[in-house]
């Protein structure tokens, strides 16, 4: 889904939760529920974008097999480092 795209779905599902919003108020609706309604309302409409975005993304692949293990660096052997006991 392009910018531009995502834009105009965003604009155009602002504009039905504003519109809900002047029916429940022309409907009397008590100002908690109305409150209540409208937050679910735009809860659902950013749910709607975010899914939109997310089918509209291909899928990556969970995992990349390698055709070869990627080559270990080897460090140069170093005498072991003798540690004096402790007194106890």
């Amino acid at each position: 889904m392009h910018v531009r795209d995502l834009d105009e779905r965003s604009r155009r599902l602002g504009e039905r939760v504003d519109a809900f919003a002047r029916a429940l108020s022309g409907a009397g609706v008590d100002a908690e529920t109305a409150s209540r309604l409208l937050e679910t309302a735009a809860t659902a409409a950013l749910h709607a974008l975010t899914l939109e975005l997310l089918l509209a993304e291909p899928a990556a692949p969970a995992t990349v097999p390698a055709s070869e293990p990627a080559p270990v660096e080897r460090l140069p052997a170093e005498p072991p480092v003798r540690v004096a006991a402790a007194a106890a």
